[in-house]
Order: C-alpha cells, then structure tokens, then sequence
C-alpha cells in the first residue's frame, strides 16, 4: 500500500496545513494486522452486536465490506458464525449471530482483549503519520499571532516572544502571577496551530492494542464525502497520485490539532501507557494524546511530583523528540513526542528549580502585570462585552480606592471578575448594571477579602 498520498485539503487561514491521506485497506494484508487478530476483533464485535448486519460490523470495524467480507466466508466455513435473517436486499444486508462454537471463540477472545470497535492501524504507520503531522512543520507569523491573542491586553514584548516560542515546536514556560492570562496564551496558542491531523482511533504493537483516539481531548471535524473519497482536490503536489475510487482509510479520524490541559492532578503514572486487567488493551497517556498539537502542564509545581522529577521524565522526549513507553511484557515503544509543551506556572521559576534545571526549556516568557492603561482598556472591554456603560473615571476610582493605598498589584482579571459581581448585585435588586461608586464598592468589598466596606446594604 502506497504510504503517503494526496492529502485532505480544506479551506484554512493562510497556513495550508492539510491531514495526510491514508487510503482505505483494499484487502487483509492492507490492514497491517495479522489475520488472527481481525477474525478475534469481528467475532467480539458480533458477539456484543447481538445480530449485526455485515455492514454494521464494518462500520464498527472501520474496513470496507470488501475485506470483511473474505473474513465473514471463513467464519462460516469454521461453523463459528450463521446468517440469522437479513434487513434489506444484498450480502451486506444479512444478518449474523454465533453458533456455539463461535460462542466458545468469542470467550476465549475476550479473554485475550476485550477492545471492541475500530481495526487498529499498525503502529509503524502511526508513527509515520506523526511526524508527517509535526507541529515543527507549522510556521506563525505576526498576523497570526495577533489575531490568535487579539482578545488579550499584552505588552508588546510579550506578544514578540510567544511566535518564535511557537516556531519552534519545542518547550514554553509561561510564568508569572496568578490572574494575568498564562491560560488564555495557552489556548491562543491552540489557535495558531490551525490545520487538520489524523488520530487513529487505536494503534497495534505486535498484537497488543493501544486506545489512542479520546472525545474528550480530540476534536472530530466533518469531512466532505467528495474529499474523503477521492483524498484531496486531484493535485499531486509533493505526494504520490491516488485512485479515484480509493476512499480515506477511516480508522483514523480528521481531528483538529489537540489541545489537552492538565494541572495540579498530573502524575507520573499519567505519563505511562495505562493498561487495564479487565480490559487487557492500554489507553494511551496523555502526551501521547496530545502528539500534533499542544500539552499544556498548568500550575507547574503544584503537582503531587515535584517538578524536577516531572522535568526529569521530560528530558529524554524533549531533546530526542521521540518518547519511550513500556508494555507489561517488557516490550519498549519508541513513540513520537511531537508536540508544542507548555509549562504554565504561578510560582517563581527559582523556586522550582536551578539555571540547568531551566535550561532544558526552550523559551521562557514572563507574563507580568498590566501597567493602569492596559488595566483600563481591560475594563472598559469587559464592559462593552456585557452591554455595562462604563466611563474610565470608574477605573481610575478602584485604582485610588482599592489598589494604590493597598499597594496592591494590578491584574489582568481583576476587571472580569469585578464586573461580573457588579452585574450580579443588579441582577439581584432588579437595575441595569452601572458603575456607580456604590456598586463598584459593593463588588470591590465582595472580591476582596482584605476591604471590607461598612455602611452598604445590598
């Protein structure tokens, strides 16, 4: 089978990052997974279908009722399967159930695995697809950059940081105080990294299933059915020609570029393959899942690991750009660790670690404070956005009143979350929102835990 072809184009914002396209197995041997494996995965999938039709159990398997149905002749030649009924007219209508002896094979299957669903791709191909699919093939300009970020309020040194960051398809840290939008860069920078990728529902390691695909981390996007079948526009580009009648193999799913978030809750275990004895697969870990897109380690140093042996477990995939995860029985997978990792951290980089400890990452981008222009201009868009008429007089009055005798510093959420009490405290007496002294100091006093303002009642 030809290894790369035309690729999936679809319209995109001036990057031009398109899915690679993989054709539908035409046959077996196609599938990249050995016989045996594909008759145990079609008699688990009849066993909890009840009665499915041919076409069902292709489509559970993802593989063409070509190559199914060669599989379905010799389940029937072995008397592992009967046709029970049909529901419409043609093979791929009829309908199957097991016999006892199927019963018997589906047990001993099940006992083996009890991964239902998807044919696997060969993990040789996944690896393969990845690095066809590598952040480090994505450049971000200017204009990229800004209209990705367009909604935060940033000094200019740090919008001038975070695009080169970006090219590099390597290692971020985002430090700096609580509240100045660390987050929100992280999920800018998932806009950058526009494109499609293909996530194989799961992958085959000499026998052995590993779940990669996860709703909750990937993003599905619909595909055109004239796309899928022919795979791409029928220009050649950089890739070989593919037949016309060849369809995208759809064990693979056309996601968006992954953008998994994980904080304080991370630990090393979730950094490993996780296998299950019920089950008897592996689900991939999580940086696994995020190959072709974004990790992002949120409060950095407040797991229950410390940071230098979290740092430690990164070394070997950040600089050789290829991970190293382990079977039960042994058995090592070179996986590829190609992804944009971001460190995002509240706490002083000295208290996480030393200059070498540091240097391991790529870039380092402080996120600080806003000066009092840029926290006005954060209020008085925080104001439009909720329809609040907003005067910068109202600003300048929390800065005197509950920042400059304080001594306290300024924070690119401050204005969000005043706002929204104030909108709160006119909600409940019935007013449109305004900021007045009076509901400014009311929400002031709500928010601040350390201002306590006597005489109001709401």
């Amino acid at each position: 089978m030809e290894a790369t072809a035309a690729p999936i184009r679809r319209k995109d914002d001036g990057q031009n990052q398109e899915a690679p396209f993989r054709p539908q197995p035409s046959n077996v041997e196609e599938t990249g997974v050995s016989f045996g494996q594909l008759l145990d995965l079609c008699i688990k999938t009849i066993y909890y279908g009840g009665r499915p039709s041919a076409r069902d159990i292709a489509e559970s398997m993802k593989l063409t009722f070509n190559v199914i149905e060669g599989m379905l002749a010799f389940l029937k030649r072995e008397q592992l399967i009967e046709v029970v009924g049909s529901v419409g007219i043609g093979e791929q209508q009829y309908q199957y159930a097991l016999s006892d002896k199927g019963n018997e094979r589906a047990v001993d299957a099940i006992e083996r695995n009890q991964y239902v669903g998807p044919t696997p791709v060969p993990f040789h191909e996944y690896q393969e697809v990845i690095m066809e699919q590598s952040v480090r093939n994505l450049r971000v300009n200017p204009e990229i950059v800004h209209r990705a970020l367009g909604e935060l309020i940033l000094p200019d040194v740090t919008r001038n940081l975070v695009g080169p960051a970006v090219n590099s398809g390597r290692s971020i840290l985002l430090y700096g105080d609580p509240g100045n939008g660390k987050s929100s860069i992280a999920k800018g920078i998932g806009k950058m990294l526009s494109g499609e990728v293909l996530i194989p529902y799961a992958v085959d390691v000499n026998g052995q299933t590993v779940r990669v695909f996860d709703p909750r981390v990937h993003t599905a996007i619909e595909e055109d059915e004239d796309e899928d079948r022919r795979g791409g526009n029928g220009s050649m580009g950089n890739f070989a020609p593919v037949r016309p009648e060849r369809r995208r193999d759809v064990r693979y799913v056309l996601c968006k570029r992954p953008l998994l978030m994980t904080g304080g809750e991370l630990t090393l275990a979730d950094l490993e393959l996780k296998y299950s004895p019920q089950s008897k697969f592996y689900i991939a870990p999580v940086q696994m899942k995020a190959n072709c897109g974004i990790l992002v380690i949120d409060d950095f140093g407040r797991q229950l690991v410390s940071p230098k042996e979290l740092l430690n477990r990164w070394i070997v995939p950040m600089e050789a750009r290829v991970d190293f995860l382990s079977l039960l029985s042994g058995e090592t997978m070179e996986v590829p660790f190609e992804m944009l990792l971001v460190f995002s951290t509240n706490i002083p980089p000295m208290q996480l670690g030393d200059e070498a400890f540091f240097r391991r990452i790529r870039h380092k981008i402080e996120v600080g404070d806003p000066d009092e222009e840029a926290f006005l201009k954060i209020m008085s868009m925080i104001c439009a956005a909720n329809h609040v008429p907003y005067q910068e007089e109202a600003g300048r009055y929390i800065i005197e009143r509950y920042y400059r005798p304080k001594g306290r510093h300024l924070r690119g959420v401050h204005p969000r979350d005043i706002i929204d009490l104030l909108m709160d405290i006119a909600s409940f007496r019935g007013v449109d929102p305004a900021c007045t002294r009076e509901m400014l100091d009311l929400a002031c006093t709500s928010y601040f835990i350390d201002d306590r303002v006597e005489g109001f009642k709401i």
